[in-house]
């Protein structure tokens, strides 16, 4: 029978990392002192130490020639220009390094491409189309808007279309921009979003082979009554992020009243391996107490958070890459968790096929 396979996955970062600047540059455009002060402690409790940039100088003051000059940040239409520059090229980095590790993908028939930063036409999948020097029949998906859980949406997808066809050989890439969204405001659910995102992107392949990751099944849940808790808006400066700090708490409560909507993970097992979106520390806490995770199982979350922040569509991708890095001689059950507006829950159930049991064409290949 056929089964669909998550074979591997390739990572990128920008090569500027800025979180310490970031943090250094809050008391030049946070206004009022009270929240300041509150912006600083949420960010000195995020348990991020490390976030990337496709802007070499983020901020400054407005004659230096930084992006955001303090009291002068950038239009939406002067975002969405360096989007244009920037996406592809990130992209680019993924899925060359996912070639040098799975080589040609000329047998590539369907590309699924999620991004909730940026917009512009002939868009990031006709960039990667032609970089990757893909067929031009090949099927395109662009998945737009989705927010943090759009991978898992793209993995259900690509998972899908190996089913119905066995000959089919996906690429996936998650490319995401946070940086270019930073707002002057006094909201305080806005600038706390700021404190988590960060750039980067991933690059797999989906098929009927059978290495990797074996995908047992994919669900997607919607808590309707939570659906303005967490929002993304274009607006006149740059795409704004509301989230409601009870967001943790109200994801805990519906996975506790409807625990059959996101497949196996109730069911799970302590020797199950887990990869949860690294939304921010809350919701790692909060998923943790929830099913009773142990350290070692919370691990590739919690490290993609350290090093990387949250980098919407494309950080669960970080996690499962780890997961598939550190794949062991026997097959191990696995989870996969994200979050997003909606309130959305998605979800995968997998397992890791072990080295000794099947051929191991590689796990991540880092930045």
């Amino acid at each position: 029978m056929l089964r669909p396979h998550l074979n591997a996955i390739a990572t990128a970062v920008p090569d500027y990392e800025r979180h310490a600047a970031f943090l250094e540059s809050l008391p030049h455009w946070v206004r009022p002192q009270a929240t300041l002060e509150k912006v600083q402690q949420i960010a000195q409790n995020s348990a991020i130490a490390r976030r990337h940039t496709v802007l070499e100088h983020p901020l400054g003051e407005a004659a230096s020639g930084s992006f955001y000059g303090y009291g002068a940040f950038p239009s939406t239409g002067a975002r969405m220009e360096v989007y244009r520059r920037e996406a592809p090229r990130l992209a680019a980095r993924a899925v060359d390094a996912l070639t040098a590790q799975v080589g040609s993908l000329r047998e590539v028939t369907h590309l699924i491409v999620t991004t909730c930063t940026g917009f512009y036409a002939p868009g990031l999948d006709i960039d990667l189309l032609r970089h990757a020097d893909l067929a031009p029949g090949v099927k395109r998906t662009v998945i737009g808007f989705m927010g943090c859980y759009a991978a898992l949406t793209g993995l259900r997808q690509a998972r899908e279309i190996v089913l119905g066809d066995a000959a089919a050989v996906v690429l996936m890439v998650n490319l995401e921009l946070c940086s270019l969204h930073l707002q002057e405001t006094e909201q305080l659910d806005r600038l706390v979003s700021f404190c988590l995102f960060a750039d980067g992107a991933a690059a797999s392949l989906i098929s009927g082979r059978a290495a990797g990751m074996r995908l047992e099944g994919c669900q997607t849940a919607l808590s309707l009554a939570d659906a303005d808790r967490m929002a993304w808006m274009v607006e006149d400066q740059g795409f704004a992020m509301t989230l409601d700090a009870r967001v943790p708490a109200k994801i805990k409560q519906f996975l506790a009243r409807h625990p059959e909507s996101v497949g196996r993970c109730a069911q799970a097992s302590p020797n199950d391996v887990w990869a949860i979106h690294p939304g921010g520390r809350m919701i790692l806490d909060a998923l943790q107490g929830h099913y009773g995770l142990s350290e070692a199982q919370m691990a590739p979350s919690r490290g993609v958070l350290r090093d990387y922040g949250n980098m919407s569509s494309a950080t669960v991708m970080f996690a499962l890459a780890q997961l598939l890095a550190e794949a062991g001689e026997d097959d191990r059950a696995g989870h996969a968790l994200a979050f997003g507006p909606g309130l959305t829950v998605e979800s995968a159930d997998f397992t890791v096929l072990g080295v000794g049991a099947s051929p191991r064409d590689g796990a991540i290949i880092s930045h």
